[in-house]
């Protein structure tokens, strides 16, 4: 058998292929070509130029219709109202009155001026010929013309077959032909009696819408063409014959082309079943084994077929022995890859892998479980807009934090954020990032494990919302309030305790308790003993941790539950010791105004005694009464004499000191009586500025050299409320309470010979809720904390013997909150002035 080259065949073949497609398509197209234009271009401006006579025809006949010539050109013209009466024929008249039902004037009747129609007319007989009819719409009438189809064009046509019709397809002109009217139509050409006709067809829109038909005989230039079809097809048939022996090389090569076919879908086709990895690589291997490849590579009738087949047998030993090998590491690797999927899907935890786009690449079962996304919604697709919200910017702390995520990832090792399920819910993961490098460390993707939360951040923000809530109520407290532990080293604190501690707030925590808040130090041993046996703490009172005039309570609380602790609570109790003195001061008060009525009565039947016993000795040494004389003169001496005697001895001054101490004594004994006895006087609402301003008058009369005080020289500020509103009260009462804290403040003042400053007193009235407040002020000497607690007690006074009675105060205080049901205080430190307090309840209506 002789062996043949591919290469050789295959370039013979191409050879013989070319030749034969260039001589058929260049023949076939060069004739239809040139054919179809030159005779197409004919036939269409022959269309052109009889529709163009066709127009130019009607309108002259239009002319004829409507002029008044007597030459008719061999039509027959009616003129008709718009109703279908006739009015006029030429150039014979007819019987015929009306038109106005007959079909032709039923579809002009509605025409407007001007416009036409030309309209046939099909006869009722076949032997007889169509009429046509010129119809034009005048001003005030129709013309209508009967044509005959010889007139509708100027000349007759000369081997050329010309078809007029109507819009409806009527014909109105046809030129007599014995070929055209039986031809066999295909598109645009017509085949009959050995003739071939090619059509044209032009459109006519005036006169109601006509078209042309015109056809040529091309028979010529048809078999011409044919006759060049027919050489080209000759010329094919010599190739083909040329080409005849190269059929059996041909056959040969795709023989062999088969074998290869069939050899190599026997190696490389898949098994009927579908197998694993492993099983295919096995049954690949074994097909190749199946081949005997030398006796396939003698069956080649090719050269080049037998050395393809021998090389293929080369590559198929050597790929057999790859897929050995790959066999046995494709076993390890399905051993790994099973402990892998057993690892990862069913653990019980989120892993996924993104790459650094924020595509996911991987989602275990558990996390389509847990999120109720498939693989398909996810692997593909970026978290953001699935597994985290999008939002219009992309510009949330969630998809910033996603593209430094991918960015940069030992940024981020773990993370915790708010995810989206498919169902809309939100759910809290932890995630741990593990970043996957390639062979070249080049960052390739990210291993992000995640565990949901979701019901620890919930108990982690119920409890720090408990915290809070906790935390505000200790700050609401006005209650100091101080957690310790076993060692007394803080662990909580309040508001209240930040504001008492002497070091910042960052320090006091951790710090211990005698640093923070030094006056707790002498109680370091009580808290130590209160976490010891767990016992609270109780009954201490200190002074001063804020201020010199306020007062604390102490408790120290132990904690229980084997928690080693306690609780400091501080309370001001300045308050409740001031209301404690009020109490004692009120009680005392009670006690001794029923004891300076009894004494009051007491000593006043003597004291009247006793001063009127002295107006009877003075009345008794008057020169101006008789009855001295007379006795003076029994008694043989002046009284002139006796009061001379009694000047000597200072018996006179001595009646007269007698006298002042007995009205000295009858006032004392009056503002006991007042102080004991409850006001009778009527309450009317008053405005403490004006009785304020009248005590200020009355006290800046006051001038006493003895006493060592002028009023006028001590500076008066007032501080009025504009608004201020009225209180039920006893004007003169409280006039004398006012007076009485002025000359205090004066004489206190002008007694201190350490006053450096000018004596101002400071009067401030103003509204305070449901009380009016007024506090008198001054500058002077003030008092020590002893005298604070007494000055509204009944004869206590700090003045010289003599000069006070020590009832001012406590009458005052007794007005103020006895009959006037008000508060009344004081506050004092030495060197730093007095201020007085009285607040009185507002007017109801």
């Amino acid at each position: 058998m002789k062996i043949r080259s591919i290469h050789r065949l295959n370039s013979r073949i191409r050879n013989y292929l070319c030749l034969f497609l260039t001589i058929f398509i260049a023949s076939s197209l060069c004739s239809t070509v040139l054919f179809s234009w030159s005779v197409s271009k004919d036939v269409d401006g022959k269309a052109s130029t009889w529709a163009n006579y066709l127009v130019e025809r009607i309108s002259f006949l239009e002319t004829v219709v409507t002029s008044r010539a007597t030459f008719d050109h061999g039509l027959s013209i009616l003129r008709v109202t718009p109703t279908g009466e006739v009015v006029n024929t030429r150039p014979f008249p007819i019987e015929i009155k009306s038109i106005a039902e007959s079909p032709i004037f039923q579809k002009v009747k509605d025409f407007y001026p001007g416009q036409s129609l030309l309209i046939s007319q099909i006869a009722h007989d076949p032997s007889e010929q169509d009429e046509i009819y010129l119809i034009q719409r005048l001003d005030h009438s129709f013309a209508i013309a009967k044509i005959p189809p010889e007139s509708l064009l100027p000349v007759s046509p000369n081997d050329t077959e010309l078809y007029i019709k109507d819009k409806n397809e009527n014909t109105l002109y046809r030129s007599e032909s014995s070929y055209f009217p039986t031809a066999y139509r295909v598109g645009k050409l017509f085949f009959s009696n050995y003739h071939i006709f090619l059509t044209a067809n032009a459109e006519v829109s005036n006169f109601g819408g006509l078209s042309i038909t015109v056809a040529k005989d091309i028979s010529t230039e048809f078999y011409a063409g044919l006759l060049l079809i027919s050489f080209t097809a000759i010329c094919l048939g010599i190739l083909v014959k040329r080409s005849a022996f190269l059929t059996w090389d041909l056959d040969k090569n795709e023989q062999d082309f088969i074998r290869i076919n069939n050899l190599l879908k026997r190696v490389v086709d898949k098994p009927e079943r579908k197998l694993q990895h492993l099983a295919t690589i096995e049954s690949t291997a074994e097909s190749i084994r199946e081949v005997d490849w030398a006796t396939e590579a003698r069956k080649m009738s090719f050269v080049e077929n037998r050395n393809y087949i021998t090389a293929t047998a080369f590559f198929s030993g050597k790929i057999l022995k790859l897929l050995d090998e790959v066999a046995s590491h494709s076993q390890k690797l399905t051993r790994s890859r099973k402990e892998y999927h057993d690892l990862v899907h069913t653990a019980r935890s989120i892993i996924l892998r993104i790459d650094r786009n924020g595509i996911c690449t991987f989602f275990n079962e558990y996390s389509q479980i847990f999120f109720g996304f498939s693989e398909e919604d996810v692997i593909g697709k970026s978290v953001i807009g699935t597994l985290i919200p999008k939002t219009e910017t992309g510009e949330s702390e969630l998809e910033q934090m996603i593209r430094e995520l991918t960015d940069n990832p030992e940024n981020f090792p773990v993370n915790t954020n708010l995810n989206t399920r498919k169902d809309g819910s939100k759910v809290w993961v932890y995630w741990t990032n593990s970043p996957i490098l390639n062979d070249k460390g080049e960052l390739t993707e990210i291993l992000c494990v995640g565990t949901d939360i979701t019901k620890r951040k919930a108990i982690e923000t119920e409890l720090q919302n408990t915290r809070n809530y906790i935390r505000n109520i200790i700050d609401s407290m006005p209650s100091v309030i101080i957690g310790v532990d076993s060692q007394t080293r803080i662990t909580h604190f309040n508001t209240s305790a930040q504001q008492m501690a002497v070091i910042p707030k960052e320090e006091i925590e951790g710090a211990e308790v005698e640093k923070a808040f030094p006056p707790l130090g002498k109680y370091a041993d009580k808290i130590v003993q209160a976490i010891e046996t767990g016992i609270p703490e109780a009954g201490f009172r200190t002074q001063g941790m804020t201020d010199p005039n306020s007062h604390q309570d102490i408790i120290i609380y132990p904690l229980n539950d084997g928690m080693k602790g306690a609780v400091i609570r501080i309370d001001d109790a300045t308050e409740r010791v001031r209301i404690d003195e009020m109490m004692i001061q009120t009680e005392k008060m009670m006690s001794i105004g029923g004891l300076a009525a009894g004494m009051a009565h007491e000593i006043n039947n003597p004291l009247g005694g006793i001063l009127q016993g002295i107006q009877n000795i003075v009345r008794r040494m008057s020169p101006d009464l008789p009855a001295n004389l007379k006795a003076a003169e029994r008694a043989g001496c002046s009284i002139e004499s006796i009061i001379n005697y009694m000047e000597d001895r200072k018996i006179i001054k001595t009646l007269n000191g007698i006298t002042d101490s007995g009205v000295r004594a009858a006032s004392i004994v009056s503002g006991m009586l007042e102080f004991s006895r409850k006001s009778d006087s009527r309450k009317a609402p008053g405005d403490l500025r004006r009785i304020m301003d009248k005590a200020c008058t009355l006290a800046a009369q006051d001038y006493d050299p003895v006493k060592g005080y002028d009023f006028k020289k001590i500076a008066i500020i007032k501080d009025y409320d504009d608004n201020l509103k009225l209180t039920p009260c006893t004007a003169t009462e409280i006039e004398q309470v006012f007076l009485n804290l002025l000359r205090n403040s004066a004489q206190a003042m002008d007694d201190w010979p350490e006053m450096d400053d000018s004596p101002v007193i400071s009067i401030k009235i103003h509204n305070k809720r449901d009380m009016v407040k007024c506090t008198v002020s001054d500058n002077g000497p003030g008092m020590d904390e002893a005298t604070r607690k007494r000055v509204f007690e009944p004869f206590y006074t700090t003045k010289a013997p003599g000069i006070g009675t020590g009832l001012g105060l406590s009458v005052s205080y007794f007005i103020i909150t006895q009959n006037h049901h008000g508060i009344f205080q004081v506050e004092s430190s030495p060197g730093k002035g007095t201020t007085f307090t009285i607040q009185l309840p507002i007017a109801k209506n």
